[in-house]
C-alpha cells in the first residue's frame, strides 16, 4: 500500500490543504516548530486507523492510496463518520486493519512502521508480547503462542488467585472450609450436652425460688383485697356513727320547735315566690332616658338642612362615579399600552410619571455602543488555537546539567591522561632500571689524559723546558680536565637522577589521580587495564545523558511552542479584556441613560423606535392629568358634604357610612325614635311603682331571717341543712343506735373474730385506701409478671429437656464426615487437572524459547544488510542464540555489545531493525508507509549522509516519509538527492504545504 493523495480539509492548522506524496522516492518533509509537522504525522496515522476517542471534533479529511495489486481506494474520515471507497465509488464501512492487515492496530503500527528519536533507544520493543508475537509469527511461531493462550484460559476456568474468585477449585476450597467448620461444631456436642444439664439444674432452682415469691405476693395481695372489700362497710359505720354523734349534741330543743321552723319556712317561701314574680317584672323592663333613645338631640337642625341638600349631593356623587369610570378606563388603557409597545412589552406603571428625555445624548451613547460591539465581534473571530500539554511531556528531574557532564568528561579525559602518563613513566622506570650502571666513561679517560698533560706542562715550566706558553697550556688542560670530569660525573649519576625525577613525577600523578577520583561521580579506574571497562561505563552514561538531553530538547521545543501559543492567547485575552471593558463601559453608560430616564432595557439599535413609542406614552399620560384635575374639583364638593354628614353620624354614634342614604336613614330614624320616646315614658312610671313594692318584701324577708337564727342557735347549727340533720337525728336516736350495732356486727363477721375485727378496724381508721389500692395494683402486676416469667422458665426447661433427648440420638457427625471426604476427592481431582495444565504450559514455554533461540528470523538478516549499507560495510549485525541480545562486529572482527555503542551507531542499528521488521511485514501481509520523525538528532553529518543514501535507495521500492525540523538535515538530503537523482522535498509553514525543487 502506498499513499497517493492527502486531503486535509479541516485538521488542526490545515484547512483545505492537499499533498500528493511520491510513491517511488523518499519523501523528505521539513518544518520548523509550529509549522504543522506533528499535525501532518498525526493526520497520516488517523487516516489509517481512525481518530482517537473524543478527538474527532472538528476534524475532516481523506486519503487516497493504491494497494500492491494495483487497486486504488480513498478513505474518508469526517468527524465520527468514516468509510472508504474503491475506484468505482463502491462504499465500504469496515476498518482498514480488520479488512486487510489481520487486525494490525495503531499501537503495533507505531512500534514498527513509525520511528521517532525515542524509538531508537534499544531493542526493548521486542520484549512487548504483541510485537514479539507478530515478529515471530512471520516465521511460524504463533502456533505455540496460541496453544499457550488456550492452556491459560483452561487454567483460569479452574482456579482464580482473587479472594472473590468463583472458579471450581476456589468453590471446592470454600466448601471444604465450611465442612470443617461443621465438624468442629459437631465435635462440641458433648460439651453442649453437659452445659444443657447444668442449665437444667439452674432453671429448676430459679423456678422454685420464683414460685415461693409468687406465693408470698399472692398472700399479701389477698390481705389487701380483704381490707379493700371491708372499706364500704366501714364507710356505712362511719356515717351511722356521725348521725349518732349529732343526736347526742341536741339537749335543749322546744317541743314545738319543728312546727315553728316549718311555719317560718312557709312564710319565707311565700315572700321568696313574691320577690321572684316581682323581680321578673323588674327584669322585664329597664328604665331609659331620652338621650339613650335620641343620642343626637343637639344636631337635629343640621340634620334637617342636610336632608334638604341630599339631591345635590347625590348628583355630585353620580358625576364623580362617571369620572372615576372614565379614569379607570384610562388607567387600563395606559397600563396595557405597554403591551402594545414592542420595546416595553410590560404593563406601564401609574406611579412613575413620564420624565423628560435627552434624546441627543441617547443617540450619542447608542452610536458608541454599536462601535464597541463591532470591535468585540471581530476580536472573537481572531481567537488563536492553543495545543494541550500531555502528561508524557512533563520534564523529569535533571540529574546532571550540561556543565556537570562537561566537567565529568573533562575529569574522565584528565584521569585517562594521568593513567597513561603513569603507565609511560612506569615503563620508562622499568627500562632505565634494567640498564647497566656505568663506572667509566670516555670523559673520565679524557679528563685523566688532560690532567696528565697539565701536570707535564707545569713540570716543563718549572724545569724551564718550556716557557709561559706551557703554563697557559697547562691551565687550559686543567680546566678541560675538570669540565670532562663533570661530564663524566653527570653521565655516571644520570640513571639515579632520572629515576628520582620519574618517581617524584609518578607520586605527583598518583596524588592528582586520587584527587580527581574523589571528585569523580562513580567508580574511577586506578590502572590502565581498567580503562576499557571505564570507557564502556562512560559510553553508557554518555548515551543516557544525550538521550535525556534529546528528550528534554524535544519537550522544551514543545513547551516553547505551547508557551508562545499561550502568550498569543493571553495577548488575545488581554485585548479582549480591554475591548470588553470598553464595551461594558459603553453598555453601562447606555443602560444608565435608560435607567435614569425610566426607559426599558433594549439595544442601542432600537433608539428610534424607543423615542417613537415614548412619545405615545407621554401623550396618554397628559390625558390622565386632565382627568385628575376634574376629579379634584368634584372631590372638593364631596368632601364638604361628607364633613357635614360626618359630624351628624358622629353624634348618633351609629355605624353609618358617610353617604346620602345614611343621612336619609338617620332622618327617618330620628322621627321614629321621637315617637318611641313618647311610649317609653309610661313604662318608666310603672317600673318605679314595682321598685317600691320590692322594698316592702325585702323588709319581711329580713324579719324571717332573724327568727331562723334564733332556732339555729338552740341546736348549735351553722345553717339550715345542719339544723335539719341534727333535729332529724334527735327524733330517730333509737333507730340510729340499732343501725350502729348492726353495722359493727357485719364487720365482725367479715373479719372472722373479735381480735381480727379490732385489727381490721384500726387499719380502716388510718384511711389509707388509696395507698392500699395502689399497692394492690402493683402486687397484681407483679403477680402477673412472675406468673409469666415462671411460664417462660418452664417452657425453656422443656426445650432444654427436648434438646438433651435429641443430642442423645443425633447421627449428624457421620453425615458431615462423608460430606468432607466427597469434597476432598473432588478438590484433589481438580488440583491434579490444574497442575497438569500448569506443567503443560511450562513445557510449551520452554519449547517456544528453544524454537525462538534456535532460528534467527529472516528479519535480522535483512537488518544486517541494511546496517552494512548505512555504515558502508563497517558493521555487521548479529543476534544471540536466545534471541534477546544484539551485538555488532566491525570489519576487523571486533565484537561490540550494546553497552559500548556510540549514540549514533546505536540509532543506526535500531533503525535497521525497525525498517527490516516493516519490510518483512509488507512481504508477508501488505506493505505500509514508513514514517521517520527526527531520527538524525544524534547523527553527525557523515552518518546522516550515509543513512540518507541508504534511505534514498530504499525509498524507490518502499514508500517512506522522513520528517525533520532541522534545516541542515534538509540541505544534506537535497545534496544526496541531487547525487542520487531521486527524492521529493516538502516544506511546511503555518499550515501550508510547499514543494521544493532539487
Amino acid at each position: 500500500m502506498k499513499i497517493t493523495d492527502l486531503q486535509l480539509q479541516q485538521y488542526g492548522i490545515y484547512h483545505d490543504a492537499s499533498w500528493q506524496p511520491s510513491q517511488t522516492s523518499l519523501n523528505i518533509v521539513m518544518g520548523e516548530n509550529e509549522s504543522g509537522k506533528t499535525t501532518m504525522l498525526r493526520f497520516i496515522r488517523d487516516m489509517l486507523f481512525g481518530y482517537g476517542r473524543g478527538k474527532w471534533q472538528g476534524r475532516k479529511g481523506n486519503m487516497g492510496f493504491i494497494r500492491s495489486d494495483g487497486q486504488t481506494y480513498r478513505v474518508y474520515r469526517n468527524e465520527k463518520e468514516q468509510w472508504f471507497e474503491n475506484a468505482n465509488h463502491v462504499k465500504f464501512t469496515e476498518d482498514l486493519p480488520a479488512a486487510w492487515w489481520h487486525g494490525l492496530n495503531r499501537s503495533i503500527y507505531e512500534k514498527i512502521f513509525a520511528v521517532g528519536l525515542e524509538d531508537l533507544q534499544g531493542a526493548n520493543f521486542l520484549a512487548n508480547d504483541r510485537v514479539r508475537s507478530r515478529f515471530f509469527m512471520l516465521q511460524g511461531g504463533d502456533k505455540l503462542a496460541a496453544a499457550k493462550a488456550e492452556l491459560e484460559e483452561e487454567k483460569a476456568k479452574l482456579f482464580s488467585g482473587s479472594p472473590q474468585g468463583k472458579r471450581k477449585i476456589n468453590q471446592l476450597a470454600a466448601d471444604l472450609e465450611e465442612a470443617e467448620k461443621e465438624l468442629d461444631g459437631l465435635s462440641n456436642q458433648e460439651k453442649e450436652f453437659s452445659d444443657l444439664q447444668r442449665r437444667q439444674e439452674e432453671m429448676k432452682k430459679q423456678a422454685s425460688a420464683l414460685k415461693q415469691q409468687l406465693d408470698r405476693d399472692n398472700e399479701e395481695n389477698d390481705r389487701l383485697e380483704k381490707r379493700l372489700g371491708a372499706w364500704k362497710y366501714y364507710q356505712q359505720a362511719v356515717s351511722v356513727k356521725h348521725q349518732l354523734d349529732l343526736s347526742s349534741q341536741v339537749t335543749m330543743f322546744p317541743s314545738n320547735g319543728k312546727e315553728q321552723w316549718n311555719q317560718l319556712m312557709n312564710r319565707m317561701k311565700v315572700i321568696h315566690d313574691q320577690k321572684e314574680s316581682l323581680q321578673e317584672k323588674l327584669d322585664a323592663y329597664k328604665p331609659v332616658k331620652k338621650e339613650e333613645i335620641i343620642p343626637w338631640m343637639g344636631v337635629e337642625n343640621e340634620l334637617e338642612k342636610l336632608y334638604v341638600d341630599l339631591g345635590q349631593w347625590r348628583q355630585t356623587l353620580s358625576d364623580a362615579e362617571n369620572m372615576e369610570k372614565e379614569k379607570a378606563d384610562w388607567r387600563m388603557d395606559f397600563v396595557n399600552l405597554g403591551y402594545s409597545l414592542p420595546l416595553w412589552d410590560r404593563p406601564l406603571s401609574l406611579d412613575k410619571p413620564c420624565a423628560s428625555v435627552d434624546w441627543e445624548e441617547g443617540r450619542r451613547l447608542a452610536g458608541s455602543l454599536g462601535v464597541r460591539n463591532n470591535e468585540l465581534h471581530f476580536w472573537e473571530q481572531r481567537e488563536p488555537e492553543v495545543e494541550k500539554l500531555s502528561d508524557d511531556l512533563v520534564l523529569p528531574k535533571q540529574e546532571e546539567s550540561e556543565s556537570d557532564w562537561q566537567n565529568i568528561e573533562s575529569m574522565a579525559a584528565e584521569l585517562e591522561q594521568v593513567l597513561h602518563e603513569e603507565a609511560d613513566i612506569q615503563s620508562e622506570i622499568d627500562d632505565i632500571s634494567g640498564r647497566e650502571d656505568k663506572k667509566y666513561t670516555p670523559w673520565l679517560w679524557m679528563s685523566l689524559v688532560l690532567l696528565l698533560a697539565a701536570a707535564a706542562g707545569i713540570a716543563a715550566f718549572y724545569t724551564a723546558r718550556a716557557g709561559v706558553a706551557a703554563m697557559y697550556g697547562s691551565a687550559g688542560a686543567a680546566i678541560l680536565a675538570i669540565l670532562f670530569y663533570v661530564l663524566h660525573s653527570h653521565v655516571v649519576h644520570k640513571k639515579g637522577n632520572t629515576l628520582e625525577k620519574l618517581a617524584a613525577r609518578k607520586d605527583e600523578l598518583e596524588a592528582s589521580r586520587k584527587q580527581i577520583s574523589e571528585k569523580f561521580p562513580g567508580q574511577a579506574p586506578k590502572t590502565v587495564d581498567e580503562l576499557k571497562a571505564f570507557h564502556n561505563l562512560m559510553q553508557e552514561k554518555r548515551s543516557g545523558f544525550y538521550k535525556d538531553q534529546a528528550k528534554r530538547q524535544a519537550i522544551s521545543w514543545k513547551k516553547e511552542t505551547i508557551r508562545k501559543q499561550e502568550q498569543q492567547h493571553k495577548n488575545w485575552e488581554e485585548e479582549g479584556s480591554i475591548l470588553t471593558e470598553k464595551r461594558d463601559k459603553a453598555e453601562k453608560a447606555w443602560n444608565n441613560w435608560l435607567s435614569e430616564n425610566s426607559l426599558p432595557r433594549t439595544g442601542a439599535e432600537n433608539l428610534s423606535a424607543l423615542q417613537e413609542q415614548w412619545q405615545k406614552i407621554y401623550s396618554a399620560e397628559g390625558k390622565g392629568k386632565i382627568m385628575d384635575l376634574r376629579l379634584e374639583q368634584i372631590d372638593a364638593k364631596l368632601d364638604a358634604f361628607a364633613e357635614r354628614a360626618q359630624s351628624i353620624i358622629a353624634a348618633t354614634k351609629l355605624p353609618y357610612a358617610v353617604n346620602p342614604d345614611s343621612i336619609a336613614d338617620i332622618y327617618e330614624e330620628n322621627h321614629r325614635r321621637s315617637l318611641e320616646w313618647e311610649a317609653l315614658q309610661e313604662k318608666n312610671n310603672q317600673h318605679a311603682a314595682y321598685e317600691k313594692e320590692m322594698t316592702k318584701l325585702d323588709e319581711g324577708w329580713a324579719s324571717c331571717q332573724r327568727e331562723m337564727d334564733t332556732l339555729l342557735n338552740l341546736v348549735h347549727a351553722r345553717n339550715a341543712e345542719e339544723f335539719a340533720e341534727k333535729v332529724n337525728a334527735h327524733e330517730h336516736h333509737d333507730q340510729i343506735a340499732k343501725e350502729w350495732e348492726r353495722v359493727k356486727q357485719d364487720l365482725r363477721m367479715y373479719a372472722g373474730g373479735e381480735e381480727e375485727f379490732e385489727t381490721l378496724w384500726h387499719a380502716l381508721e388510718t384511711g389509707q385506701y388509696d395507698q392500699w389500692m395502689e399497692k394492690h395494683n402493683e402486687l397484681s402486676r407483679k403477680v402477673e409478671e412472675e406468673t409469666k416469667e415462671l411460664g417462660e422458665l418452664q417452657r425453656s426447661q422443656g426445650a432444654i429437656d427436648n434438646e438433651i433427648f435429641r443430642l442423645a440420638g443425633d447421627d449428624s457427625m457421620t453425615a458431615a464426615l462423608q460430606k468432607k471426604e466427597k469434597i476432598e476427592a473432588e478438590l484433589q481431582s481438580a488440583l491434579e487437572e490444574w497442575l497438569t495444565l500448569m506443567y503443560t504450559e511450562e513445557l510449551l514455554t520452554r519449547a517456544q524459547s528453544i524454537y525462538e533461540s534456535g532460528r534467527q528470523p529472516e528479519i535480522m538478516k535483512m537488518a544486517n544488510e541494511f546496517l552494512k549499507d548505512m555504515t558502508m560495510g563497517k558493521y555487521a549485525l548479529h543476534i544471540s542464540d536466545n534471541g534477546k541480545d544484539i551485538y555488532i562486529e566491525d570489519s576487523m572482527h571486533g565484537v561490540k555489545t550494546e553497552k559500548i555503542w556510540s549514540s549514533g551507531t546505536g540509532d543506526q542499528v535500531y533503525l535497521a531493525i525497525r525498517l527490516a521488521m516493516a519490510l518483512s511485514f509488507g512481504e508477508h501481509i501488505e506493505p505500509l508507509p514508513i514514517v521517520l520523525d527526527d531520527i538524525f538528532v544524534r547523527f553527525d553529518e557523515k552518518r546522516q549522509r550515509e543513512t540518507l543514501r541508504f534511505l534514498m535507495d530504499l525509498g524507490k521500492k518502499q514508500q517512506i516519509f522522513l520528517f525533520t525540523c532541522h534545516e541542515r538535515t534538509m540541505h544534506i538530503a537535497e545534496e544526496v538527492g541531487y547525487e542520487k537523482g531521486t527524492g521529493e522535498f516538502i516544506h511546511l509553514s503555518a499550515g501550508q504545504i510547499e514543494q521544493v525543487g532539487q
